[in-house]
């Protein structure tokens, strides 16, 4: 069985690599339509050593206030050891980007499916989001799954 991993617990971890968020006021954040990023689309982007068969998956698309898009997605095929003894990640369910910032990380467009499941990752996200609390990366895919890895899974670089 695949491993996964929901983002909720890296909450803290976005807080390194994220703008200050304008969360707070719900309705300064919705879903729309990108040129480039639909949801069920699957990359491949630039990914870690180790990790080439990586890819990842669009989940949505929301424009927040200034125009600010949010590109939330799923990322598979990870390796991702924890240091502490629990469980070793193969998934994460749930990260919200900045469009920027997942431009720089994708390289090819591989195929069109379906959505994953990702309303619960999404769901506590979009509460911090609703309270002032949460934001999203600045950083590439691959920056932001090396900070999980060596910051919320105890393992040092």
């Amino acid at each position: 069985m695949e491993k996964s991993l929901l983002l909720m617990a890296f909450l803290p971890t976005i807080a390194v690599l994220t703008l200050s968020a304008a969360g707070g006021d719900k309705r300064n954040l919705r879903e729309v339509k990108d040129e480039k990023y639909q949801p069920g689309q699957v990359w491949s982007y630039k990914t870690r050593p180790g990790d080439e068969s990586s890819t990842l998956t669009i989940l949505r698309v929301e424009a927040a206030l200034q125009d600010t898009r949010i590109v939330h997605i799923r990322v598979d095929g990870i390796r991702l050891k924890n240091c502490t003894g629990g469980s070793e990640p193969k998934t994460v369910e749930h990260m919200p980007f900045a469009k920027e910032s997942l431009d720089a990380s994708v390289t090819q467009e591989i195929r069109k499916g379906s959505v994953p499941p990702f309303q619960s990752g999404y769901s506590d996200w979009r509460r911090g989001w609703d309270e002032g609390k949460a934001g999203f990366f600045t950083s590439t895919v691959a920056q932001a799954v090396d900070v999980i890895f060596s910051r919320d899974l105890g393992c040092s670089k």
